[in-house]
C-alpha cells in the first residue's frame, strides 16, 4: 500500500515505514543495552525455529524490549511468583543459554527458570525476605517490643470506651 507524505509529497510503502520505525527502535534499545548488546542479540537468535532460520524483526524487537525492561528493573514474574535478580545473573543466564546453542525458544520462560534459581523471591509489597526482616527490626526496639506498641493501661487512658468493654467482659 503506497501512501503520500503530507509534508514533502513523496510516495512510500507502509510496510517500509513500519520497518524503518522498528529498526530505529532497535537502535535505541541497542544503545541502552551498551556493552551487553551483542549478548542480547545472540540470545535473540535462540528464538530461530531452525538452524538457518531467521527471527522476524518485530519478534526480535519484542525480545529486546523484554530484556531491556528486565535489565532496568531487575524484577520479573515466573509461575505466578515475583523475583529480583542482579544484572550479573542475567548476563550469566543468557550466556549459559547461548553456550548451549539452544534454538526454537518460544518465549523467555527458559531464561526466567534459570534466573529464578539465583533470584530472590519478592513479597506482595515488592520486598525480599531480608528487606522485610530489616524493616521489622527497625520497627522493634531493643527490648523486642514494637516501638508503636502501648500498654493496656495507656490504651484504656487514651480510649475510655475500652474500659467499658473490659469491665463488661473482664480484663483477662
Amino acid at each position: 500500500m503506497q501512501l503520500i507524505c503530507p509534508k514533502c509529497g513523496s510516495r512510500f510503502v507502509l510496510e517500509q515505514a513500519v520497518s524503518e520505525l522498528e529498526q530505529a527502535e532497535t537502535h535505541d534499545i541497542a544503545a541502552k543495552l551498551g556493552v551487553h548488546w551483542h549478548l542480547v542479540y545472540e540470545y535473540s537468535d535462540c528464538f530461530r525455529q531452525s538452524e538457518f532460520g531467521n527471527v522476524p524483526l518485530p519478534r526480535r524487537l519484542r525480545i529486546f524490549k523484554g530484556i531491556a525492561r528486565l535489565m532496568e528493573t531487575s524484577e520479573f514474574s515466573y509461575r505466578g511468583k515475583r523475583y529480583r535478580t542482579s544484572q550479573h545473573e542475567m548476563i550469566k543466564a543468557m550466556t549459559e543459554i547461548c553456550n548451549m546453542q539452544k534454538q526454537g525458544l518460544r518465549n523467555q520462560s527458559y531464561l526466567f527458570a534459570i534466573l529464578s534459581k539465583a533470584g530472590e523471591r519478592l513479597s506482595a509489597e515488592g520486598m525480599t525476605a531480608r528487606e522485610e526482616e530489616e524493616r521489622e527490626q527497625g520497627r522493634r526496639g531493643a527490648d523486642g517490643q514494637r516501638k508503636d506498641a502501648i500498654g493496656l493501661e495507656k490504651a484504656i487512658e487514651t480510649h475510655p470506651e475500652l474500659k467499658k468493654v473490659f469491665d463488661k467482659f473482664g480484663k483477662d
